[in-house]
């Protein structure tokens, strides 16, 4: 997944409530970009399996979508805290150099990064 993929998906997770699709007017407008540029985005999230469209043609999350939302958002938080802790960067940064990190790796090692540190988060929690 890009970067600019992944900018789709994760302003459709923050609109959608798991009841109603997304219309891609709302989407457009959350990003500040044109619907035809949404169109285009959500062509490609449905194409790889991230996002699919109810009965009314909105856009919601597949079950994959919300399993690979879940590796990439763990990986955005460390990546993005670690930025900001040991180096100083502003928050906004940090989240936008994450991102773009968390889209560089292969699924490997992106999956791989993000189990241990979801593994390593649980273990803080038990102890």
């Amino acid at each position: 997944m890009t970067a600019a993929e992944l900018k789709y998906l994760l302003a459709i997770n923050e609109l959608y409530d798991g009841t109603t699709g997304i219309k891609l007017t709302a989407i457009a407008a959350k990003m500040d970009v044109t619907k035809v540029s949404v169109h285009r985005a959500v062509e490609r999230l449905d194409k790889n399996g991230y996002t699919e469209r109810d009965e009314k043609n909105k856009v919601i999350i597949s079950e994959y979508g919300y399993e690979q939302l879940r590796l990439y958002r763990t990986l955005i938080r460390w990546i993005s805290n670690h930025l900001q802790k040991k180096g100083s960067i502003p928050e906004e940064i940090a989240m936008q150099d994450a991102i773009n990190a968390a889209c560089s790796f292969s699924d490997i090692s992106r999956t791989f990064i993000a189990e241990r540190v979801i593994c390593e988060e649980q273990e803080e929690n038990n102890d």
